[in-house]
C-alpha cells in the first residue's frame, strides 16, 4: 500500500511539471500522519530504502565520465570552486544560527544544502530545450562537479558520526585503499576480460554485474567500511567495460523503485517527528536567495555577463536529490536529530517546487529584472577579442558539434570566418586551429557591432533555442541589415515562425539528415568507396571537435 501510494504521489506531481520524488515524499508525509505504520514497518522500508541508495551509487560510479570534467575548462572549474564555497559558508552560518548546530556539522549540512539537482534543472531546461545552451551546459558542469562532492559526502558521512582515536581513522583510510585498489584491478581486467570473452548475454551482464555488486558490498561490510563505499566502487570499477551502457540502462528502474521507498521513509520522518517551520522558512530563504546571488556574482566575475549569470543563479535555487540522502543519513550518523533531517526535506520539497517555475520563466525574469534594476543586472560581458576588421566574411554564432563541421569546410575552402561562442574551451579551440573567434554571446545585441555584421557574407546560427534566434533576426531586421541568415528549428512549427522573422534558410535536422542520407545512398550506389571517403572526411571533423 504504502509503495503504491508513493508511486501515484510521484505520477500525479511529474504530471502537474513536478520532479516525482516530491510527491513520494509528500506520500511519506500523509502515511507518517496517519500512523499506519508500526516500528518495525518502518524499519523494513528504511533497509530497503538503504538498498535503493546503495543503488544510485553503483550506477553514479558507472556513468561516472571523467573526459567531461577535463573538458569544462578552468572558468568552469573556477565558477564551481567560489561558488560552492561561498554557499557553504553562508548556509552553514544559517544552519548554526538556526538549529545550533556545531561548526563541523553545520559546515557538513551546509555542503548538502549547497547542491543543487540534476534532475530538477535537466528535466526543466530539456522541456525549455535550452539544455544546449551556454547558461545550461555550465549549469551542467557545476551540477556534475556538485554530485563528485556529493559523492564524497554520501561515502564518508556514516562514519563521521563513530569518531574514535586517530589510529583507527587511518585504519579505515588504509582499509578503504586496500579495498580501492582490489576492486579497481579485479574490474578493470578480470571483469573486463570475462564480459569480453565469456559473457554473451544481456541476461547474463545485468546477473554478473549485480552479483558483483553484492560481493563488494559484502567486502565492504567485513572490513567496517561504509556500504555506500562499496557500492560506488563496483560501479566505477565496471564503468570502462563494453556493456555499462546496458548495465545502467536495467538496473535504473531496480533502483528507483527502492530509492522510492527511501523518500517515502524521509516524509514518514516528517509526518512522525513534526517540523520547524521557522527553520524550514530560513532555509528556504537562503537556498532560494542566496544560492541564487552568489551564482549570478560569481557568475558576472567570470566573465558570463549578467543574462548568462542571471540564468545560471535561478538553476541552482534548489537542494539536491543527494541533500535529501544526506539529511536522511546524518541521522543515522548521530550528527543531528530528526528536526533538522525533516526542516531539510521541507526545505527540498518547497525550493524544488518553487525553482521548476522560475527556471521555465527564467528568461522573461531576467528581461523584467533587468529593465527594473539595469544597474545591478545590465552586467557587461568579458571579451577576449574586441571587435573586428573582417569584411565579406562568414559569422559562425556558436562552433560546437554542427558548427565545427562549418568551420573544417570553410577552412578548406580558405573563406574568411568568425565563430562567435560564448563557450571559453571553443574560442580557444578555434584559435588554436588559426582561425578567428571572439567571446560573446550572440544574443547580446552588442554582437552585431563586434562581429560586423553590416558587412558579412553570411550569418549561421547554430543556437537551438527558438526564442535567441527571433532576438537574433528581430535586431537585424530594426537595423536593417540584409546580411542572409542560416538558423536552426526542432520543428516546422518552429521553422514557419523564423522564417516569418526574416531567416533566410532555416536548417531542420531531422530533414537535413535524411536528406544526407539518401545523398549518400545514391552515390554509393554509383560509387562503393565514398562511405569509405565520407568516413575520412567525418575523422577529421571529430579530430578537431575532440583536439
Amino acid at each position: 500500500m504504502v509503495f503504491v501510494l508513493a508511486v501515484c504521489g510521484g505520477v500525479l506531481f511529474r504530471f502537474i511539471g513536478l520532479p516525482s520524488l516530491v510527491g513520494q515524499v509528500g506520500a511519506g508525509v500523509l502515511v507518517g500522519i496517519s500512523g499506519w505504520l508500526g516500528r518495525g514497518d518502518v524499519e523494513l522500508l528504511r533497509s530497503m530504502g538503504d538498498f535503493g541508495v546503495a543503488l544510485l551509487l553503483f550506477l553514479v560510479g558507472l556513468e561516472m565520465n571523467w573526459r567531461e570534467l577535463k573538458q569544462m575548462g578552468r572558468k568552469s572549474l573556477f565558477f564551481f570552486g567560489g561558488q560552492t564555497l561561498s554557499v557553504i559558508a553562508v548556509l552553514a552560518a544559517v544552519g548554526n544560527v538556526v538549529f545550533g548546530l556545531p561548526f563541523d556539522k553545520a559546515i557538513l549540512l551546509s555542503m548538502a544544502l549547497s547542491f543543487s539537482s540534476t534532475i530538477v534543472v535537466v528535466k526543466t531546461l530539456s522541456e525549455k530545450k535550452n539544455l544546449a545552451s551556454f547558461a545550461g551546459r555550465l549549469s551542467l558542469a557545476v551540477l556534475l562537479l556538485q554530485d563528485v562532492l556529493a559523492i564524497l559526502l554520501l561515502v564518508l558521512l556514516p562514519g563521521m558520526g563513530q569518531a574514535t582515536d586517530l589510529s583507527a581513522f587511518w585504519l579505515l583510510i588504509v582499509k578503504m585503499i586496500v579495498l580501492f585498489v582490489a576492486v579497481d584491478v579485479v574490474g578493470h581486467y578480470l571483469i573486463g576480460v570475462l564480459f569480453r570473452r565469456v559473457i554473451r548475454h544481456g541476461e547474463d551482464l545485468i546477473l554478473f554485474s549485480l552479483a558483483w555488486f553484492f560481493v563488494v558490498i559484502f567486502l565492504s561490510e567485513r572490513l567496517g567500511i561504509a556500504v555506500t563505499i562499496g557500492s560506488f566502487l563496483a560501479g566505477l570499477s565496471l564503468s570502462t567495460t563494453w556493456g555499462h551502457f546496458q548495465i545502467v540502462s536495467k538496473v535504473k528502474i531496480l533502483r528507483d523503485i527502492f530509492l522510492t521507498l527511501f523518500f517515502v521513509v524521509l516524509g514518514i520522518q516528517v509526518g512522525v517527528k513534526g517540523v520547524n517551520w521557522l527553520a524550514v522558512f530560513w532555509l528556504s530563504v537562503a537556498v532560494v536567495i542566496g544560492k541564487f546571488w552568489l551564482s549570478y556574482v560569481w557568475g558576472v566575475l567570470m566573465g558570463f555577463g549578467g543574462r548568462v549569470a542571471f540564468l545560471i543563479g535561478v538553476n541552482m535555487t534548489q537542494v539536491s536529490e543527494f541533500s535529501l540522502v544526506i539529511a536522511g543519513l546524518g541521522i543515522r550518523s548521530s550528527l543531528w536529530g530528526d528536526e533538522v533531517a525533516s526542516s531539510v526535506m521541507v526545505t527540498g520539497l518547497i525550493t524544488m517546487t518553487l525553482s521548476t517555475v522560475l527556471i521555465g520563466s527564467a528568461e522573461k525574469l531576467y528581461l523584467f529584472m533587468r529593465d527594473k534594476f539595469k544597474s545591478v543586472f545590465g552586467a557587461g560581458y568579458q571579451r577576449e577579442v574586441g571587435h573586428v576588421t573582417l569584411k565579406d566574411h562568414v559569422i559562425l554564432l556558436g562552433a560546437d558539434r554542427t558548427g565545427m563541421s562549418v568551420v573544417n569546410f570553410l577552412t578548406r575552402r580558405k573563406v574568411p570566418y568568425l565563430v562567435v561562442d560564448f563557450n571559453p574551451d571553443v574560442v580557444r579551440k578555434i584559435t588554436n586551429m588559426g582561425g578567428k573567434a571572439v567571446f560573446s554571446d550572440a544574443t547580446d545585441p552588442d554582437v552585431v557591432e563586434v562581429a560586423n555584421m553590416p558587412e558579412a557574407r553570411l550569418i549561421i546560427s547554430t543556437i537551438k533555442d527558438k526564442n535567441d534566434s527571433l532576438a537574433l533576426l528581430t535586431e537585424l531586421k530594426r537595423r536593417e541589415i540584409k546580411t542572409p541568415v542560416i538558423v536552426d528549428a526542432e520543428s516546422t512549427s518552429e521553422a514557419k515562425e523564423l522564417y516569418n522573422a526574416g531567416a533566410s534558410y532555416v536548417v531542420l535536422p531531422h530533414f537535413v539528415s535524411g536528406y544526407h542520407v539518401s545523398q549518400l545512398v545514391r552515390r554509393s550506389i554509383k560509387d562503393s568507396h565514398v562511405l569509405a571517403k565520407m568516413k575520412e572526411r567525418q575523422g577529421e571533423v571529430i579530430k578537431a571537435y575532440e583536439g
